[in-house]
Order: C-alpha cells, then structure tokens, then sequence
C-alpha cells in the first residue's frame, strides 16, 4: 500500500514541528502549512489522506478552511485539533464534515489510531465511489446518479461499509434499494464472501422460519432431510432480508435472538448455532408506524435500525434522469440516441414507480424506436397521460352502462392505442401490453380487429 500523505496544519511552530517529526518517524509522508490559507492550498493542490488542522489559525480558521476544502471538491480526512473549551467548535466542525476532532493536549497514540481509522475512510470512501458512481463511461456500474442527494448515499455507503454494522435501506419501491445493500456488500470486508437475499413478502409464512433458520429431519411433516438456513448459508458474509415489515409476528421474536445474539436454532432442534453474519435490511414502509399499530416489535426495529440509508425517489433528484437514460440506453447494447423532446419529457415526469419505472419506459421505447432513435412519440408516460397530453387513457373510452361493458370498452382502446403506438406491430404491441402474442390474437378477434396492424 502506498505511504500515506498527512498533512500537519498548525500556526505554532514548535507544535507543528514535532508533531510532524512524530507522523514521519511512523512512516508517513508529511506535509505542513503555518496558517489556514496555506493549508487550503495544500489540501487542494496535493490532496493529502487526512490533514490534521488547528481551529484558531492566522488568515483563515480551521472551519472556514473546512468549508471551502469540501466545496472545492476534497475528499481528504480531516482531523480537528482544538482546546478542551472549544466543544460547541468542535461538535460544528463535524457537522461540517470532519472526520473526528482532537482534544489539546494531544495523546500522540490516540491521534495515531485515528489518523489510520481515518486513511482506511477515505480509502473505502473512494473505493465504493469509483464502483458506485457511473460517470458515463461504465456500462455495467451499480448505482447511476451525481445529484447532493446521491452523493449522501454514497458516503453513507462508503462509511459503514467498513464495519459490521446492521444497516436498514429505506426507501420507495423501485428507488433501487438492492443496489445499496450490493454495494454495502461488495465494499465491505465480507465482499469475498456470499450474499444471500430474502424476500420476506414473498415466501409464505409457514416456510419462511425453515428459510430463515433451517430445520432438522422430521421437525414437521414432510420435512424428510435436515437442511441448512440462510442464516448459516451466510456465514462470513451478508444476509439481505427485503420487505422486513411484511415478516409475521411469530418470526419477529426469533428474528431478534438472532441478531442480538448472532445465535439461531434450527426448527426441531433446541442446540443453538453461532453465525458470523453481517444483517441487512430493507423497506418501503413506514416501520415506525408499524411500531406504534403494534405490528412490529419496537426492541427488533431499534436492533435493524442502527445505520440507516435512505433512498431519494426520483422525483427528488431529477438532475439524475440524463445519466440513467444514458446508461440504461448503453446497457441494451444497441447504438441508440434519444432526443432533446424526448428527454424533455422525461425529466418533466414525476415518476411514481421511480427508476424501475424509467427503466421500463426506456425499454419500451426501445422496442418502438425506428432505427437509433428514440423521439417522444416512443416515450409512453401512461401513468402521467392526463398531464402531459390532453389524451387521456380515460378519455380515450366513452362510459357505458354496466362495468362488463366499461371494462371491454377500455380493454379494446388500450389494445387499439398499443397497436397505433407500435406501427402496426402485434409483437411489440403485445410487448407493450405485457401479455403473449397469442392472447393478442384472441383479443383481436374478440373486438373484431383482425385485420389491424401487420
């Protein structure tokens, strides 16, 4: 590994001297700067692994210097030195972005484990940035998106990916939750080994304890073999639980030994097994009121919710929408542009379905483009029609009596609408409609429209 850069600011001298003395006799290069402008320079210019800065410094102070390191783009570690008086300073400099602040006099040994507590930040900080953040080059990055709100997740991400601590990702459906807890993942120490995903929602009840924790043969009828859990599946790596407000009460209790304990039992045995996991999981619902109705135990989310990341909808980071367009338009492998019209209209869109959604926009349109192209007849809002068009999926069937007849009505628009918005094409109008060609052809000749399209 490279010697680590540490750079020493300090107004006095005898003070800056022999703590820089200190750092090279532990193998770090050093730098050093007497006053606050100085400093910033350096920072800037030769991008130390941390600094270590005074707060009362001549020409700029060690929060004005702070300030303007992280706006002109730093990401080094810093470390504030201050006098045992200057908490309220202290505590705003880390609300600044500091990494941690240094009581004078200094301890040198506590300032030495910081520094490297610190270094090891900015090395996972970076390392989970350069895999995270899609600059628009990378076809196959995990997480695509520059907007302050992204970047929080980011260094969220990079933050606890260093440690083992249980992580809650919240946020909407389709914001993109599984790609934070890959990222925790492959970020972290564990990244060697598995990550083993459940989703609570989608396994019944009866068989989602086995799932969890496994069961010893004959712990109930048709259990005719011992199996494994994912629990200890997951050993020396991460388990993923998604939907975690959907698990049953029953399983809510035993959920909790485990991860307080980090000790399972198998259905049918009581012989208790150590699990060396790392937890993670993820929501799209409220779990505080879950708590409050009773649903969910208050001391099991309190245990989940130790470092929680929450995800922006879209909605909310919309300067985002041209890099996801561009990336999901790599992904498809096809040379294909998209017109200013068209990303207009997408970034005018509120999308309630968030990037999932605007993935599938993006591959419908696909579907419909002709040639390498894709202008704004290809992009298909139908949740936002009745704003961005004054045709209207409603408007489109004219009401009739009885629901059977209404229901027919709107079922044979929508088919003459897919067929009209694929040129004719059954194929991608069944594609659009999400059902099989040969469904297609029964509606078809249910509505007499055989003879439309191709």
């Amino acid at each position: 590994m490279p010697t680590a850069t540490i750079l020493v600011a300090e107004d006095e001298y005898a003070a800056r001297t022999s703590l820089a003395s200190l750092l090279e006799g532990e193998g770090f290069r050093v730098l050093t700067a007497e006053n606050g402008t100085q400093a910033l320079s350096t920072v800037l210019h030769e991008e130390p692994d941390a600094v270590l800065i005074d707060i009362r410094m001549p020409e700029l102070d060690g929060l004005s210097l702070l300030k303007q390191a992280f706006r002109g783009g730093s990401d080094s570690a810093f470390l504030v030195m201050t006098a045992h008086g200057d908490s309220s300073t202290a505590i705003e400099a880390m609300k600044i972005g500091a990494f941690d602040y240094l009581p004078k006099p200094l301890d040198f040994d506590y300032v030495l484990s910081q520094l490297k507590r610190a270094i090891e930040h900015r090395r996972l900080l970076r390392k989970s940035r350069s895999t995270l953040i899609d600059a628009g080059n990378g076809e196959n990055a995990a997480m695509v998106g520059h907007s302050p709100a992204m970047q929080r997740v980011y260094k969220l991400i990079g933050q606890v990916a260093g440690s083992d601590a249980t992580v809650l990702v919240r946020g909407e459906s389709g914001t993109g939750k599984e790609l934070v807890v890959n990222a925790v993942h492959e970020n972290s120490s564990r990244g060697h080994g598995p990550l083993l995903k459940v989703n609570c929602a989608a396994i019944p009840e009866t068989l989602l304890e086995s799932e969890l924790f496994g069961h010893e043969k004959g712990a109930f009828t048709h259990a005719l073999y011992r199996r494994v859990g994912r629990f200890e599946e997951a050993n020396g790596g991460t388990l993923f639980l998604d939907e975690i407000a959907e698990l049953a009460p029953s399983l809510q209790a035993k959920l909790l030994r485990a991860v307080q304990e980090r000790v399972i039992e198998r259905l049918g045995s009581n012989t208790p097994i150590p699990v060396n996991i790392r937890l993670i999981a993820a929501t799209s619902k409220n779990l505080e009121q879950a708590v409050a109705e009773g649903r969910f135990r208050e001391d099991l989310y309190y245990r989940l919710n130790v470092v929680t990341i929450s995800l922006p909808p879209l909605r909310e980071r919309k300067q985002d929408i041209p890099a996801l367009v561009q990336h999901f338009l790599r992904r498809s492998g096809r040379p294909v542009s998209i017109t200013p019209a068209a990303l207009s209209l997408l970034c005018e869109y509120h999308w309630p379905g968030n990037v999932r959604e605007l993935e599938n926009t993006i591959a419908r349109a696909l579907v419909l483009a002709r040639g390498n192209l894709i202008d704004s007849s290809e992009i298909l809002l139908l949740n936002n029609r009745q704003e961005n068009d004054k045709e209207n999926w409603a408007a489109l069937v004219p009401l009739r009596n009885g629901w059977k007849n209404n229901l027919e009505a709107l079922e044979k628009a929508l088919i003459e609408r897919a067929l009209a918005e694929a040129g004719g094409n059954k194929s991608k109008a069944a594609e659009l409609l999400g059902i099989h060609r040969r469904l297609l052809y029964e509606k078809l000749r249910q509505y007499g429209l055989e003879q439309t399209g191709e």
